[in-house]
């Protein structure tokens, strides 16, 4: 391993412009693409006008998505201290998706909510700029062009930047899985892997999974296509995981039996992506700041270069640092 490439949120906003917000713009940007986005998300307006007075800089017409997110988790995973009230959710549920009507829990349905507003603001409308983008020769497609099998991207983005950037460079990409010997294999030495640590919007997956796989599609996952399907008794939704301080889909193994194969999908991401970045000779970030609230990533890399001075190999080569400026991405 030779050369990784990480890319957070500020690598898509760099290439993209306005239209791919970072996570601290992502309320207002819903705002304005979206006026009637708290009809359409009413538990999750709920959710924001309830965490208003307990997460600074937060408005209904502004707010940070992994801060939001990561309140809407705590609350449920906190919910027999705090209970499950969520004041101003709507009487009676809204009959605009199958799911209102079996799930009682305002806080569930909030972020369910903030799922289907992720795929509308990283997803389709955001899969044709990038294929716009593509066609030119911006930082992010240079970095990725010096890329040679074997190695390696960790892109923390939802979206599909990396796979078809890599695919208007003809360049065969293995995504990291359970299945994948990332040490021996022609997959693995003969393409460039990809490690989605937080999932990725073409992900589709059931819950609960009843032996259904997860399907890699070419094509983000549509906001109307997320919903509880009664003929299959599931919930079909990305596979995407919040930028949260734990994940639960990875660290009780013993509690996804209703998500199994995804949750062996998620873990082999982060398995790869340590070893690759405490293999790395040169690393290269792009546009990602190592936020406070996903302390996964901060464990990674402390683990992947706790474990690179232990087989005594030499210090990264980085560069891009800091998270990269809008200008200088493009």
């Amino acid at each position: 391993m030779s050369r990784v490439i990480l890319l957070g949120a500020g690598a898509s906003r760099g290439t993209l412009g306005e239209q791919a917000p970072v996570a601290a713009e992502f309320g207002k940007h819903l705002s304005k693409s979206n006026v009637d986005w708290s009809q359409e998300y009413p538990y999750l307006a709920a959710a924001i006008r309830f965490l208003k007075p307990r997460i600074p800089d937060t408005s209904e017409e502004s707010w940070a998505l992994d801060k939001v997110w990561s309140a809407i988790d705590n609350r449920f995973k906190l919910r027999l201290i705090w209970g499950t009230s969520l004041p101003g959710s709507p009487i009676p549920p809204p009959t605009t998706k199958r799911i209102y009507k079996g799930n009682g829990d305002p806080w569930v349905l909030a972020g369910f909510e903030l799922l289907c507003s992720v795929a509308s603001v990283y997803g389709a409308v955001l899969d044709s700029e990038i294929q716009k983008a593509i066609k030119g020769n911006g930082t992010v497609k240079r970095e990725l062009d010096q890329l040679q099998p074997g190695d390696c991207v960790v892109s923390f983005n939802y979206d599909l930047l990396v796979e078809n950037t890599l695919g208007e460079l003809s360049r065969e990409v293995a995504i990291a899985n359970p299945w994948l010997d990332t040490t021996n294999t022609y997959d693995a030495n003969d393409a460039i892997l990809l490690c989605k640590p937080h999932g990725s919007l073409n992900w589709k997956r059931w819950v609960p999974e009843n032996g259904r796989p997860v399907q890699i599609l070419n094509r983000s996952m549509k906001k109307n296509e997320i919903d509880f399907d009664p003929t299959q008794n599931a919930t079909i939704q990305p596979g995407i995981v919040a930028p949260v301080p734990y994940k639960s889909e990875i660290i009780f193994p013993e509690s996804q039996q209703r998500a199994l194969d995804f949750f062996r999908l998620l873990v082999e991401q982060w398995r790869c992506a340590i070893r690759c970045l405490s293999e790395a000779e040169n690393l290269v970030v792009l546009g990602y700041g190592f936020p406070p609230e996903d302390l996964h990533a901060h464990y990674l890399f402390a683990e992947a270069a706790a474990k690179r001075n232990s087989d005594k190999k030499r210090n990264w080569k980085s560069k891009y640092m800091k998270n990269t400026s809008n200008a200088s991405m493009k």
